[in-house]
């Protein structure tokens, strides 16, 4: 009975505190960019909302950065679709697939999920999906990397040998077993080779086409100087904004007002109060942990990236008391300015490796070697783990293969290039 007791009572607090948690972790999140772009939808909605932004301005404006904005591809979609006459049903069902497409561009389901789902034939399904695939860019709708490469390679009027390798064979090829998949449809290692460098202009991520050609300036949060041994961070006024309310407007309205607006303007003016304290708890939280960042890796500021000292997002955490999600969401698209540039703030955090040497360090180093490797012998994670022991740097095969994974790199048997040589 307790325990039934207990449990009841731990729905009813996490159900009580959901909105404002949610909203307070959202606004953490969003970065400098995206938070000017909510707070100005708010005060569209709020009349009571004023936003103020005290503090200095940028150090050096021209070092504003440029990044990718993944926000708007589908207004780039829905503009496409004035180029086609279609049904208000079929408009329905393609706004319906767009709405689905998961982070690479694919849909993610079947033709027969997708005619439950919104309650249309099939038919209906297949028109709309055909109307989507005449989308640029070409690939986008494709339900698998596979699919995606065969719509780019028939747009392009691509060889039917090529075609053929793609549609039939595409395991064989992406795996590059390919003295396997020369055998079994009779052409050479060096044709098979040109296939690959003419499918490689492709992408296998169309929304990537989409987003990488679309821009939003990147305004870092702080300004981290190092001068006469002393380290000073000033924090940018333009990325912790402040939320007031707007006493002007009230005073615009009648004293004599009936009980239903003045219920109206309390909700109101409630949401700029909580609307304040969130704003408060978002730049209290991103300051303790760039200061935190700035105090722990004093030596990346001052000798450079390859003194960059092993730090995860779980000791930030622990240090500061906080939960390491909350240091995640912290950390997301926020930016330092120091004097050799503009660095992103989860550039700091890393696995530490066993010679107290970041797998930062580790990862460029490895990228390096295989940036100027042999093309037709390409190096094994066994060399690599050699050349970095000449470096002092004394790390397992195993620990290799992991870090070149998470930096998409293939093995070295993937990595051979098989070129025709001059006689």
């Amino acid at each position: 009975m307790e325990q039934r007791l207990s449990q009841l009572q731990m729905q009813t607090q996490k159900l009580a505190m959901t909105q404002s948690l949610r909203q307070s972790l959202e606004i953490l999140n969003f970065s400098t960019y995206e938070l000017e772009h909510f707070l100005r939808e708010k005060q569209d909605e709020n009349p009571w909302l004023k936003v103020r932004s005290k503090g200095p301005t940028l150090i050096s404006p021209q070092m504003v950065q440029q990044q990718a904005s993944h926000s708007s591809y589908k207004d780039l979609l829905y503009a496409q679709l004035l180029d086609f006459h279609l049904t208000d049903e079929l408009i329905y069902v393609i706004h319906w697939l767009i709405d689905d497409l998961d982070e690479y561009g694919f849909l993610t389901g079947t033709l027969a999920e997708y005619a439950s789902w919104t309650n249309k034939p099939e038919s209906i399904i297949q028109q709309a999906i055909a109307v989507i695939h005449g989308c640029e860019p070409i690939g986008i709708g494709a339900f698998s990397k596979q699919h995606s490469l065969i719509l780019q390679a028939k747009y392009h009027d691509l060889s039917s040998e090529t075609i053929h390798v793609v549609t039939n064979h595409f395991d064989l090829f992406i795996s590059k077993k390919w003295k396997e998949l020369a055998k079994k449809i009779h052409i050479s290692l060096e044709e098979i080779q040109q296939i690959a460098d003419t499918l490689s202009n492709f992408s296998t991520s169309p929304l990537q086409l989409i987003t990488q050609h679309q821009v939003a300036y990147i305004q870092p949060d702080a300004y981290v100087s190092f001068e006469n041994e002393e380290f000073t961070i000033v924090y940018y006024g333009h990325a912790f904004p402040q939320a007031h309310v707007d006493k002007t407007y009230s005073q615009t309205l009648s004293s004599q007002i009936d009980d239903e607006t003045k219920t109206y303007v309390l909700n109101k003016t409630k949401e700029v109060e909580n609307m304040a304290i969130q704003l408060k708890w978002r730049k209290s939280t991103l300051q303790r942990i760039i200061h935190e960042i700035v105090h722990s890796q004093q030596k990346y500021f001052t000798h450079g990236t390859s003194n960059l000292v092993p730090m995860t997002m779980t000791d930030v955490a622990e240090r500061l008391e906080i939960h390491e999600s909350t240091v995640s969401r912290a950390v997301r698209e926020k930016y330092l300015q120091t004097q050799t540039g503009i660095v992103a703030l989860k550039s700091f955090f890393s696995q530490p490796s066993v010679d107290d040497v970041s797998a930062a360090h580790v990862k460029a180093r490895i990228q390096f070697f295989i940036e100027h490797e042999e093309k037709n012998k390409p190096l094994s994670d066994q060399s690599i783990v050699g050349l970095l022991s000449i470096e002092r740097i004394h790390l397992s095969r195993r620990v290799i293969a992991k870090y070149r994974e998470q930096l998409g790199i293939f093995s070295s048997s993937k990595r051979k290039r098989f070129e025709r040589k001059d006689l």
